[in-house]
């Protein structure tokens, strides 16, 4: 079944358990490695059993997932005319036969798969049920056309379909995304309670991998049609509750000249510039009495000089009721800034106000504003409940949100971005009492740091240091006799292979912030995280620390090299303490970030257990100093922002009038 498979170095990388980085030396450093039987000079691709074999004779052997045999089968059979039609079918031998779906290819030879690939999907199906197993094969195919397919992140999917709902909460029976791509939005909106769902997608392949992804979760009241919503619209008599879409943005011909007076723009004919403003329109007009459309513009849409016309009249119309700007990164190929614009039916009795939302001002905490993206739990409460109060009446957080009057909207520019109209009022939003208790609490959490550090004396005669060089062990020596156990991590796995568990997936980023992990992989028992174990971070012991209880049996993510050591023989705080100055830490190879970590160029002292235990005690000692000292830090340019805009705004005076500076 790998015969004919290739793999890209990424997918080696993955397969091995290493770098990307290591892929690339191997190509180097072995003449023998194999040759590209595919792709291009700057994406090579590899016959799979043939790295296989490579592997396997350098002392690496792999084992494929039953997922990955199954995917690598189907690559084999891509047709390049129809990159997903292999998927589709491959989904359609899941649902065991039911091929009653809106496809536009005869079911007959959508079924038809070899008998080997074939008997190998069944199994996957027993292993991990139907939906699921589409689910392992559905995210392959996205990671390989990447460039080609516009996913709508899980966190956002979810907080459209949340602000989809209505004021108590009620899922819409019904809801449409006229793009709706792999069907993420769709299938969200289905978890929550929709029962009707329709959807709409110009390219065919995306909408049998829909079609055929809401049927296997399901969902047995969806219609999914394959055709430009714009120019061919499938479902132009259907009215429904609520819209979810993640707009094709900067599309440069969008039928402009074949739709000039279409029914649909009833907010005036877009410019052919503005294709967002067709798509917002069009979803405005399949809306019923009631309805809400919740639609990911990019930022530049709020205020692009040839859509005010438009803008105008959503505002004016009360149409446009909501605009939130999500936090930056939040959608990979978007780099210039998305918003949430949450519309619905113009309405004479419609609010008189526009809720706006910038996430970017959420006071998050110090270390959760370090992880690795975005705290989307506090960005779901902040958004979601501003935007029931909207609705309710009340008042919502002047810190991050604002009602603001169409009256203060309608100017010549109609710039409907956030961070425009969300004005902190310093006058409501800094307390002259609180601001002195926070300046009186962090003077005395400075104090606390005075002590905090471990006292030290000059080693006494006899000691290491005055008999001439101390003894030093490599880490490689410890590794050969057992005292010491390194391993490195490896991206997550979709399925498990032999005595494998699930267990959650410790990102890099995530542990340089001690944050929790968030990823879900499978992993052995014997290479889970326990206590006492030391982790080092990119290659460089610097900051190399032990695991902390929210780490224990987690999986080590990419880039985390694990140090176990036998606790008879090695203390966990010594290793990581001492490794923080070994020699060569720091390293970093010719593009300047950290080379992996070699063990034999790195050194230990030599102490007895109760010395190491000791001089541990020290170590964690500093570690903590460390910690709190960031936190103060911290803490303290929090009240020095406040402290400045209390100064600004005329709520306090300066005390010491006579301090020379």
């Amino acid at each position: 079944m790998t015969s004919g498979a290739t793999v890209t170095a990424a997918e080696i990388a993955r397969m091995a358990g290493v770098g990307s980085a290591a892929v690339s030396n191997w190509r180097r450093r072995y003449a023998e490695f194999p040759t590209p039987a595919g792709g291009t000079a700057a994406s090579p691709r590899f016959s799979l059993r043939e790295v296989m074999n490579w592997l396997e004779a350098h002392g690496r052997p792999v084992r494929l997932s039953p997922v990955d045999e199954v995917w690598r089968a189907m690559e084999v059979l891509r047709d390049p005319g129809r990159p997903g039609g292999i998927l589709a079918t491959v989904g359609l031998r899941l649902l065991g036969g039911d091929h009653s779906l809106n496809l536009d290819r005869p079911a007959a030879a959508a079924g038809t798969l070899p008998a080997e690939l074939g008997v190998r999907v069944d199994g996957l199906k027993d292993q991990l049920g139907a939906a699921e197993a589409f689910e392992a094969l559905l995210s392959r195919w996205v990671e390989a056309h990447a460039r080609q397919v516009e996913v709508t992140p899980a966190p956002v999917a979810a907080l459209m379909c949340v602000l989809a709902a209505s004021v108590e909460g009620e899922a819409p029976r019904s809801v449409l995304d006229p793009a709706c791509g792999t069907g993420s939005l769709l299938l969200d909106a289905a978890k929550n309670g929709t029962a009707v769902l329709l959807g709409q997608e110009t390219h065919p392949d995306l909408a049998e991998i829909t079609a055929v992804r809401l049927r296997l979760h399901g969902c047995h009241e969806a219609s999914v049609t394959a055709g430009d919503s714009l120019l061919a619209n499938a479902h132009s008599a259907a009215r429904v509750q609520g819209i979810v879409c993640n707009l094709p943005f900067g599309q440069r011909d969008w039928g402009r000249s074949e739709l000039g007076y279409d029914t649909r723009w009833s907010y005036g004919l877009p410019p052919k510039g503005e294709p967002e403003l067709a798509w917002v329109q069009h979803a405005m007009a399949h809306l019923d009495e009631g309805g809400r459309a919740v639609l990911l513009m990019p930022a530049a849409a709020a205020a692009r000089p040839s859509g005010r016309r438009i803008r105008a009249e959503l505002v004016r119309r009360g149409a446009l009721r909501a605009v939130v700007a999500l936090p930056p990164g939040s959608t990979s190929s978007h780099a210039l800034g998305t918003h949430l614009w949450l519309a619905g039916p113009g309405e004479e009795a419609a609010s008189r106000d526009v809720l706006f939302v910038d996430t970017e001002r959420l006071d998050l905490s110090p270390l959760e504003s370090r992880t690795n993206g975005t705290d989307w739990e506090a960005v779901h409460t902040a958004v979601s409940v501003s935007w029931r109060r909207f609705q309710e009446g009340t008042a919502v957080d002047p810190a991050f949100s604002r009602a603001v009057p169409i009256t203060e909207l309608l100017d010549e520019d109609v710039d409907v971005t956030p961070a425009r109209h969300v004005r902190t009022d310093l006058g409501k939003t800094v307390d002259p009492v609180q601001l002195e208790a926070d300046r009186a609490s962090w003077r005395q959490s400075l104090t606390g740091l005075v002590d905090a550090l471990p006292a030290v004396r000059e080693t006494p005669p006899g000691g290491p240091a005055s008999t001439g060089p101390q003894a030093l062990v490599p880490l490689d020596d410890l590794i050969r006799s057992g005292a010491l156990r390194m391993w490195r991590g490896a991206s997550g796995r979709g399925t498990p292979t032999g005595a494998m568990t699930r267990a959650p997936l410790l990102s890099m980023r995530e542990g340089l912030s001690c944050t929790a992990p968030s990823g879900q992989t499978y992993v052995t028992e014997s290479e889970s995280i326990r206590e006492a174990d030391v982790l080092v971070f990119a290659g460089s012991p610097y900051g190399a620390r032990p695991a902390v209880p929210q780490e224990y049996g987690a999986a080590a993510g990419q880039g985390i090299t694990v140090l176990r050591p036998e606790p008879d023989f090695l203390d966990s705080w010594f290793l990581a303490g001492s490794l923080s100055g070994s020699p060569g830490v720091g390293t970093a190879g010719a593009t300047g970030r950290p080379s992996r970590l070699d063990p034999g160029r790195l050194f230990l002292p030599v102490r007895g257990l109760e010395e190491q235990r000791r001089i541990g005690r020290a170590f964690r000692d500093i570690a903590r100093f460390e910690e709190a000292l960031e936190q103060v830090a911290d803490r303290g340019r929090r009240v020095a922002h406040h402290l400045g805009e209390a100064l600004t705004a005329g709520l306090v005076d300066p005390a010491d009038d006579d301090k020379q500076y």
